[in-house]
C-alpha cells in the first residue's frame, strides 16, 4: 500500500504544470509606505530586489526553474554585482534609521505558493487585528520566493523547491532585516512555510548538500557566507500559523552529514507560539503519515512533534486549531483563536 502512495506523490511531482517565481508587482519592491510600513521583497536566494528591477532582471523570471533566475546570477552576468550589493546595504541602513526610535516591530511572513495579492490580503487581515500605534510601531511586510502555481497538481512540485528557498530567504534576507534593529519588541507572524523563513533567520538552517553546491556554482552564493544574527538585545515573539516544518528543520547545520543534534536558537527569542491542526489537509499531505516525510510539515499537524521540541526549547507554546480543514493564511487569521493568541501577548486591539 505504501508503494501506491509514494507512486501517487511521484506522479504529482512529475505532472507538467505552470510554475513561476513569486515576483514583485511594483518598480520599488523594497520601499517605505506612510505612516509606518516597510515592504521587504527578496528573491529565491534572499537578495533584495532593487528599484526598477525588471529592466535588468525581469525577462529571465518567466518560469519557475530554479537555475534560470536569481538576482545575483543575472547581476554577475550583467557586471552589476556591486550595484546590487550597494543597494542592499543602503536599504538596510535606511531601515535601521527608520526603526531607531520605534518601540515595537511587527513582521509578517507569508507561506509558499502565495503571490503578492494573496499575501497582502492576509497581511491586511492581520494588521486589522493588531493594536498598532503608528507613531511608535513599525510593520514590515516580508515577501519571499515561495513560487507560484495555479495548477492543482503543481503544489507538490512547487513545494520541494520552496522549502530550500525559504531557508535562503530567512538566512540571507530576513536575518539582515532583524540585524537592522536593536532593543525592540519584535513580533513575527508567519504562515505555513513562512515558519522556515523565520527559523532560518534565527538559527543556521541545514541545507541539502546538492542544493548548496548548485547555489554556489550556478548562482554564485555560498550558503555558508550568510552574516550571523546579531545579538542586538531584541525580544522576539514568533507566532507560527500552520507551520509547515518538522523536526528536521530544528536539526543542526550538519544534518546531512549524519549529525542529529538540535540547533541553538538565539536567546532573543522569548516565545514561539504555534498552531496545531490535525485536520489541515495540506499539512496532512493527504495521507497523514506523509506529514513527517517529503520535507516534513508535521509540527503544525502533530502534537507529538510539539511535545518533542518543547523538551529542548522551553519557550514553545501551542493553540489547537483542529477541526478547521483549510490551510489558507486568511482562514487561520480569521479564526477567533488567532485573536486570542494576540491577546496573550497584549498586541490585539
Amino acid at each position: 500500500m505504501n508503494r501506491i502512495f509514494y507512486c501517487f506523490i511521484l506522479l504529482l511531482i512529475l505532472v507538467s504544470c505552470s510554475i513561476a517565481h513569486n515576483l514583485p508587482t511594483t518598480t520599488s519592491p523594497n520601499s517605505f509606505e506612510k505612516p509606518n510600513i516597510f515592504n521587504s521583497f527578496v528573491d529565491q536566494n534572499g537578495n533584495f530586489y532593487p528599484d526598477n528591477w525588471s529592466r535588468k532582471f525581469g525577462p529571465s523570471a518567466s518560469s519557475g526553474k530554479i537555475n534560470d533566475f536569481s538576482l545575483m546570477k543575472i547581476a554577475i552576468e550583467n557586471d552589476s554585482k556591486d550595484e546590487l550589493i550597494d543597494f542592499e546595504v543602503q536599504k538596510m541602513e535606511q531601515l535601521a534609521k527608520r526603526l531607531k526610535d520605534s518601540k515595537r516591530v511587527f513582521i509578517l511572513v507569508h507561506g509558499f505558493n502565495s503571490d503578492v495579492k494573496a499575501s497582502n490580503r492576509s497581511y491586511t487581515y492581520v494588521r486589522d487585528l493588531l493594536n498598532i500605534n503608528t507613531a511608535q510601531d513599525q510593520v514590515i511586510r516580508f515577501y519571499w520566493d515561495g513560487l507560484i502555481t495555479k495548477n492543482p497538481f503543481g503544489g507538490a512540485k512547487t513545494w520541494f523547491a520552496a522549502t530550500s528557498f525559504s531557508q535562503m530567504a530567512g538566512e540571507f534576507g530576513l536575518r539582515r532585516v532583524l540585524n537592522s534593529m536593536r532593543d525592540k519588541d519584535v513580533y513575527i507572524i508567519s504562515h505555513s512555510r513562512g515558519a522556515s523563513v523565520v527559523l532560518s533567520a534565527l538559527s543556521t538552517p541545514a541545507f541539502k548538500e546538492q542544493f548548496a553546491e548548485d547555489t554556489k556554482e550556478i548562482h554564485h552564493i555560498n550558503v555558508a557566507d550568510a552574516n550571523s544574527l546579531k545579538e542586538n538585545n531584541n525580544r522576539i515573539t514568533c507566532i507560527m500559523l500552520a507551520p509547515a516544518i518538522g523536526l528536521n528543520d530544528f536539526r543542526s547545520k550538519d544534518l546531512y552529514k549524519g549529525d542529529t543534534t538540535y540547533r541553538q536558537i538565539t536567546p532573543q527569542v522569548k516565545k514561539v507560539h504555534i498552531t496545531i491542526n490535525d485536520t489541515d489537509a495540506m499539512l496532512k499531505k493527504v495521507f497523514g503519515f506523509l506529514s513527517s516525510k517529503l520535507e516534513p510539515t508535521d509540527l503544525g499537524y502533530k502534537v507529538d512533534v510539539f511535545n518533542e521540541l518543547s523538551k529542548r526549547y522551553p519557550f514553545f507554546e501551542k493553540t489547537d486549531f483542529s477541526g478547521m480543514k483549510s490551510h489558507e493564511f486568511k482562514r487561520y487569521v480569521l479564526n477567533p483563536k488567532f485573536k486570542k493568541i494576540l491577546k496573550t501577548y497584549a498586541i490585539a486591539k
